[in-house]
């Protein structure tokens, strides 16, 4: 099976938060602080420059050549949702080196705040999903020099660190995850569409190769059996049943999601969704 993709470019105006004079005075304080960052290898001006970007254009943050699709995916919505509290969590963080989750304090480490290298990623970027990793990590630690291999096992992303994440940075309160390893895909993806109109969040499990690439024979048969990648469930989220009038043998299913860096429509058929979907995790505010 394959899916048909469709990558779109974002509407900055419907989007972004360009020229908002508020969040460009919350960055000049940023800049004008006399406080001295604690990553000793970032830049401060460059990091206010891609914040900027980021609140200008959310699509602007993404994992690079980092296994940091859980984190990214959860920051995308705190820059759409909060951006004023993303400016303070990275003022906080490059600052003292840890800022103020809704029910505990995230430090980063010493060691991360002190390694250097090639990051694979914007400094920003970096910065905060990185602190956000290694913190959940309890065995392998995050460091720009680690091989190949240490930074894939490092980056494994579990639904309950997702759940932590929106937790903490976006403050809701009402999260829960809907693993789907046998079956209830559908049902799952209406409940991340159920939990965005109502004003929450959602975070897809996904096999990246088979939902998004070419679904090979081999891909179809080896890879389907781990899922690999978190991205943002966006909404448009549509499941039709087959007709006998377009003779489709299976359910199409639609909707628009979130990863490295860019929208994509995913227009497939049910087969595919069972075999490379893997679950949500879904995220609102109390008391709605």
């Amino acid at each position: 099976m394959r899916s048909d993709l469709n990558t779109t470019e974002t509407n900055i105006e419907e989007r972004g938060y360009a020229n908002d004079l508020r969040l460009e005075d919350r960055l000049a304080k940023f800049a004008e602080s006399p406080q001295t960052g604690v990553w000793n290898h970032l830049d401060k001006g460059q990091l206010i420059e891609d914040i900027r970007e980021r609140l200008t254009n959310p699509y602007q943050i993404q994992q690079g050549e980092q296994p940091f699709c859980g984190p990214a995916a959860v920051v995308f919505e705190l820059i759409r949702k909060q951006p004023d509290r993303y400016i303070d969590i990275c003022q906080s963080l490059y600052e003292y080196g840890s800022f103020d989750g809704y029910t505990k304090k995230i430090v980063a480490s010493g060691r991360l705040c002190r390694s250097y290298g090639n990051l694979r990623m914007p400094q920003a970027d970096w910065m905060l999903l990185a602190t956000l990793r290694d913190c959940a990590n309890k065995i392998v630690p995050v460091h720009p020099k680690a091989p190949r291999l240490l930074r894939e096992l490092g980056g494994i992303t579990k639904p309950w660190e997702i759940n932590g994440w929106v937790r903490e940075l976006l403050g809701y309160s009402q999260t829960k995850s809907h693993p789907t390893p046998l079956a209830g895909e559908f049902r799952a993806l209406q409940e991340a569409d159920n939990t965005i109109k109502a004003g929450g969040v959602a975070f897809g499990l996904i096999n990246s190769q088979g939902l998004l690439g070419n679904n090979s024979f081999i891909v179809s048969r080896f890879h389907r059996v781990f899922p690999n990648h978190w991205v943002t469930i966006l909404g448009n989220i549509s499941i039709e049943a087959p007709t006998k009038i377009t003779k489709n043998k299976q359910s199409r299913v639609q909707f628009d999601m979130y990863s490295w860096g860019r929208k994509i429509h995913v227009n497939t058929d049910a087969s595919t969704i069972r075999d490379f979907f893997w679950g949500v995790a879904v995220g609102i505010e109390g008391g709605r």
